[in-house]
């Protein structure tokens, strides 16, 4: 049967800012453990968290801040205070925010950091997370991983702890990520003429794959994954100091995202939003093949999987490969440690229980659905999540009838089998990258009206007002600029 050989196929390729004053890492990264500046043990020691305001709200009980409270009951000598900037007043965000650049580059500012992806605005303290690591702005934590007897290939997946790293030194986290995935029905894909052989070379023979059978049946796909993310090899390359979107695999990866957003093959332009919280749309719609495929992120796939299992609708999936066959990871939440802190020992110690056995099988970051860092977590780590999402948060408002609708909006919990494909998905990740360019990732400037010259540009590209080259051309001179600032 198909779907049998796509699982074990699936299976098998699986398994087969920035703050410029500060001194680069190389320069004098503080190490933690270096411990001049620490507290003795008998010393109350006080230690700022920047964290997003949502994650922070005692009355949500977010997983994060449920495990940040566990450690300091556990430890009575750290009281740990919050910075929250919110998202929903942008005076007030913007004037945090400025005041908190203010502070690090004078020498201050929170002690550790707790990261989100998701830019919901153009206001946001590292924006381009890399640049600030490059220029100093994070402890160096890896003593401290080595004297935790920490092992990159045993612990963690290992291409994604990496894209933490600077010259071979560990600054960032990385606490949870996702891939991005294909999810189909099995029975519609089944009756289609989808070569899975030929599909998981690349993302390029995936999306002609699809363009093909489109051919023949007009069928309707969401590709709302970001093309360019998905490639092993950076456009904005920090290390190597190059822009590298004007390759073979870029452009085509730019020119197969404009046909599935904006052509009659997009499902969004046939039929609108897709919501796979919809018990309906799912059962009447995906179930039927309408639409035929989505092509996500993994932590924006998981709904419709819960929803599918909770329905009885089989699905196939599948990683979208990058352009060299294996998948590319993104960070979606991550933590860090200030170099200015006073307390580099503390805030390491804290830090690396946030990448503990305990907090990744508890869910414990800033955001929802991501694939845990730590290996032997996945299955801990989405029951958690689950129980979050239905039971926990808000618990002092839980009702019957409020469980109730959360469940019809969440589908139940995936099992075992879904889970270990996951795990055999993220065995195979070879590269991690932090941000697109795209969606406020990077800033390269505003248009005269003030909007995001990237994304102002990419719409253009869409509407066919300008050409492929023109983009490739005006974002590659933008981006060299940038990158020499």
């Amino acid at each position: 049967m198909f779907a049998k050989r796509l699982r074990r196929l699936a299976l098998t390729a699986a398994v087969c800012l920035c703050l410029a004053g500060c001194q680069a890492p190389s320069a004098g990264g503080q190490p933690a453990g270096a411990s001049s500046a620490s507290a003795r043990p008998d010393e109350p020691v006080a230690l700022s968290v920047y964290l997003p305001k949502q994650y922070a709200d005692p009355t949500t009980h977010y997983p994060i801040y449920e495990k940040l409270m566990d450690y300091q009951q556990a430890h009575p000598n750290i009281e740990l205070t919050f910075v929250t900037p919110a998202s929903n007043d942008l005076a007030e965000r913007e004037a945090i925010i400025n005041q908190l650049n203010a502070e690090i580059l004078s020498g201050g500012g929170p002690d550790l950091f707790i990261m989100e992806g998701h830019r919901w605005t153009e206001i946001n303290l590292f924006p381009d997370i890399e640049k600030a690591m490059v220029n100093g702005t994070f402890l160096d934590l890896t003593e401290a991983m080595e004297k935790e007897g920490l092992s990159r290939e045993e612990d963690f997946y290992t291409a994604v702890l990496d894209a933490g790293q600077w010259e071979g030194r560990q600054y960032i986290l990385p606490l949870g990520f996702s891939v991005p995935l294909m999810v189909s029905a099995a029975d519609v894909l089944n009756a289609s003429s989808f070569d899975l052989q030929r599909a998981m070379h690349t993302m390029d023979t995936l999306l002609t794959e699809l363009l093909r059978i489109h051919q023949e049946q007009s069928i309707l796909v969401i590709a709302s994954f970001d093309a360019l993310g998905a490639l092993a090899q950076p456009v904005l390359d920090h290390e190597a100091h190059e822009v590298r979107l004007d390759t073979a695999a870029a452009r085509r990866a730019l020119e197969l995202e404009k046909v599935f957003r904006t052509g009659d093959i997009a499902y969004g332009l046939a039929h609108g939003l897709f919501d796979p919280s919809d018990p309906a749309q799912v059962q009447d719609g995906f179930a039927r093949g309408a639409p035929f495929a989505v092509l996500r992120k993994s932590d924006f796939s998981m709904n419709l999987l819960r929803q599918c299992q909770a329905l009885g609708i089989e699905t196939s999936v599948m990683p979208v490969p990058n352009e060299e066959g294996t998948v590319t990871a993104e960070i979606g939440s991550y933590a860090m440690g200030n170099r200015n802190t006073k307390h580099p020992e503390e805030v390491a110690d804290l830090l690396l229980y946030l990448v503990s056995e305990e907090c990744q099988s508890a869910a414990a970051y800033a955001d929802s659905d991501l694939f845990p860092i730590r290996k032997g977590c996945m299955q801990a780590c989405f029951d958690a999540q689950y129980r979050f999402s239905v039971y926990d948060a808000s618990r002092e408002r839980v009702t019957e009838a409020y469980i109730a609708g959360r469940k019809e909006r969440n589908g139940v919990p995936l099992d075992a089998a879904r889970i270990r494909q996951f795990e055999a998905i993220c065995d195979q990740v070879t590269a991690a990258h932090y941000q697109t360019i795209w969606y406020r990732g990077v800033d390269l400037g505003k248009t005269e009206t003030g909007e995001n010259v990237a994304s102002y540009l990419h719409m253009q590209y869409w509407n066919d007002e300008i050409t492929l080259d023109e983009l490739v051309e005006t974002l590659s001179s933008k981006m060299r600029l940038y990158l020499d600032e």
